[in-house]
């Protein structure tokens, strides 16, 4: 039975029969894998906790006429305090189901790889129950994942008659029209013509452009006014959502449980 060796973070896991586990798997190198871990639910299984959500692991899996099979496991970084942290756990099963939902099997993003593991990082190093830092990264890999799969929105020009606008940035203006449908800023002609276009003040609009254009190493120690992060987080989310065309139902269960 030929085999190959993969990279990857668990995204998910189901129970299969009394001791075996289905895990789905992203890959640096495959993309979206989903392969049996047979065993894996017993007490002396070979896996240990290896195979436990959002680790990164090191595989060797063989090639199944249905299924692959993970023969080999060793975790090469165990995010071990996103587990012990409601709140974390529930931001990480988010960044899973977006990629779950809209990235296909055999196809990979080694950028989409690198964004994850980035962001599970940052998660496990918060201190407990940080809900705003929370919040702040999912808006970071919000931004970053709608760069990824090519829908950034226009931010230094009108998107819909592409009038150059790259002055907001440095010019305090009050309200800035953003359209979600139409993906970005509008001018004030344009903004007429566009109904439930989202207002944005000057500091929203700044951070919003910061989250498109900073890396994590930058963006990390930026102070956020708590009605800015919360204003751009449910546009981030409402972005994604209308431009992925997918449900996800993290955003629904966060919002049950107040955040």
């Amino acid at each position: 039975m030929p085999s190959y060796k993969a990279k990857a973070v668990i995204l998910k896991s189901y129970k299969l029969g009394e001791s075996d586990k289905i895990i789905k798997l992203y890959s640096q190198q495959d993309g979206i894998i989903s392969a049996v871990a047979k065993g894996a639910r017993r007490i002396k299984s070979k896996f240990g906790g290896r195979l436990e959500l959002f680790n990164l692991v090191d595989l060797e899996i063989a090639t199944g006429r249905n299924l692959d099979i993970i023969t080999q496991a060793e975790i090469i970084k165990n995010f071990k305090n996103i587990s012990s942290d409601f709140y974390k756990f529930i931001f990480c099963e988010l960044f899973s189901e977006v990629v779950l939902k809209t990235q296909s099997s055999g196809g990979s993003s080694v950028v989409l790889f690198k964004l994850l593991y980035v962001c599970l990082n940052e998660i496990d190093s918060l201190d407990y129950e940080d809900i705003e830092s929370l919040k702040k990264i999912s808006c970071f890999f919000g931004s970053k994942f709608i760069k990824i799969i090519g829908y950034s929105p226009l931010l230094k020009s009108c998107c819909r008659c592409n009038l150059d606008m790259k002055e907001l940035y440095s010019f305090h203006k009050s309200s800035i029209p953003f359209s979600i449908k139409f993906g970005g800023i509008l001018c004030e002609k344009c903004s007429s013509l566009v109904e439930s276009a989202v207002k944005l003040n000057a500091s929203s609009y700044r951070f919003l452009c910061d989250l498109f254009n900073l890396k994590i190493e930058d963006f990390r120690d930026m102070e956020v006014n708590p009605q800015v992060l919360k204003k751009i987080y449910k546009l981030i989310e409402n972005y994604m959502i209308y431009h992925t065309d997918c449900k996800i139902e993290s955003f629904k269960y966060l919002k049950k449980v107040g955040v």
